[in-house]
């Protein structure tokens, strides 16, 4: 769209007292300063251009409810902005914004303020004022810390602070007792202040690839919690008080440094999702059993050297991931595990597997390749469910006749083994 069509259009628009202006994707560079003579719009759509600045007119828009000016090559915004005392949702996404002007504080109805995939290093203290936010997604910056002012924001439910260089959290995190939802994944923390416990109304908390050696014990306080992610840390240990966090459905631990986990883990009844992939156990951890509605448990890439016969209370699981650890062996109680839809045992050392496997009829999915197997028990024939079975690269010579039928299906993969024709 060229200018004097923009100038034309914005004409119609003040003619017929429009409320709604849509100029997105229009590959506008500039834009004049007659949009502020549209001063009844209540939204106004500018995503998509290359935008490297609004006219200060812009602040004669006072009615304005939505601003989205996503996607463009803004590096500042215009004091004026002040002005728009109306708006409840602003969208800066995908800019090249590397400040929030104080003047945002002036807009206390605002309700939902994305400004991610930018260059913001630091929030400005006005921040604070905006006490009617409720979503604040900030993903993808350059923060390195936040003012204590976010503290102010009682109103927040959601806030999105992945993917910036945040080291730590102040204090005044805990007076935003309405959060549901708090994304910090991908920052440099390695701490967390014992306030956060106060946030006993958070639903989901996204910890993933931080520097945490550890959690407060205030944790515990988290009792609203049902999915926690501390994936991709430095978590030697865990608090006791982390059983106290029983409304959990998913906990994911994966890529940490655990050797072993408090027992009042078992106090999590709810726990269906449990990943521990990518630690240091050697064996099953104390109070893992007593997780009966477990359906997902991931100990892939640990020291495993033996699976206790603890293993059989989890009978719902459905999916089980032992890959990649140092079992020579697996305990008959195996067996109980009747619900199991996938199960991972590869690159281990197992030279055999329990007759109890063959209770496993449910199995579709069975990775057993990279081990040291000289034979496979004829139960394994029972498995009529199986739909993939892999036994490549053991030291099969045989199978058992009761298995002809699942070779005849084609669905048993045996290469790198020697077997006799």
């Amino acid at each position: 769209m060229n200018q004097d069509q923009l100038s034309a259009l914005i004409g119609k628009a003040r003619a017929d007292g429009s409320d709604t202006l849509d100029l997105a994707k229009e590959d506008l560079e500039f834009l004049p300063p007659e949009i502020g003579s549209l001063v009844d719009l209540v939204e106004l759509d500018l995503s998509g251009n290359r935008l490297s600045k609004l006219p200060p007119e812009i602040g004669n828009l006072t009615r304005l409810a939505r601003l989205n000016v996503r996607n463009n090559q803004l590096t500042a915004l215009a004091p004026e902005i002040e002005n728009l005392v109306n708006l409840k949702g602003l969208f800066l996404q995908e800019n090249q914004l590397t400040e929030l002007p104080p003047q945002l504080g002036s807009m206390k109805g605002l309700g939902r303020l994305n400004s991610s995939n930018n260059h913001l290093k630091q929030l400005p203290s006005e921040i604070g004022n905006l006490t009617s936010l409720t979503w604040l997604y900030l993903a993808d910056n350059e923060l390195i810390e936040l003012p204590a002012e976010i503290g102010d924001l009682t109103s927040l439910k959601d806030c999105y602070l992945q993917g910036n260089r945040l080291e730590s959290l102040p204090a005044s995190i805990g007076n935003l007792i309405g959060l549901t939802e708090l994304q910090l994944d991908n920052n440099q923390l390695d701490r967390l202040p014992p306030e956060i416990g106060s946030l006993a109304n958070l639903n989901v908390l996204y910890l993933r690839g931080n520097n945490l050696t550890g959690l407060p014990p205030e944790i515990g306080g988290l009792t609203g919690l049902t999915w926690l992610y501390l994936g991709g840390n430095a978590l030697a240990v865990l608090p006791s008080e982390i059983g106290y966090l029983t409304g959990l459905s998913g906990l994911y631990l994966e890529n940490n440094q655990l050797t072993g986990l408090p027992t009042e883990i078992g106090n999590l009844i709810n726990l269906v999702w449990l990943y521990l992939e990518g630690n240091r156990f050697s064996k099953l951890p104390a109070g893992v059993q007593h997780l009966t509605n477990l359906i997902q448990l991931s100990l892939r890439s640990n020291s495993l050297t033996e699976l206790s016969a603890d293993i059989r209370g989890l009978t719902a699981l459905v999916f089980l991931d032992l890959a990649n650890n140092k079992l020579a062996s697996l305990p008959p109680e195996m067996g109980n595990l009747t619900a199991l839809n996938e199960l991972h045992l590869n690159g281990n050392q197992l030279r055999s597997l329990p007759t109890e496997i063959g209770d496993l009829v449910e199995l579709i999915d069975c990775f057993v390749s990279n081990n040291r197997l000289t034979s496979v028990p004829a139960t394994m024939g029972n498995m009529t469910s199986l739909e993939r079975l892999f036994l490549s690269d053991n030291l099969l010579t045989e199978l058992p006749s009761e298995m002809d039928d699942l070779i005849s299906r084609e669905i048993v993969l045996l290469t790198g083994n020697p077997l006799s024709d």
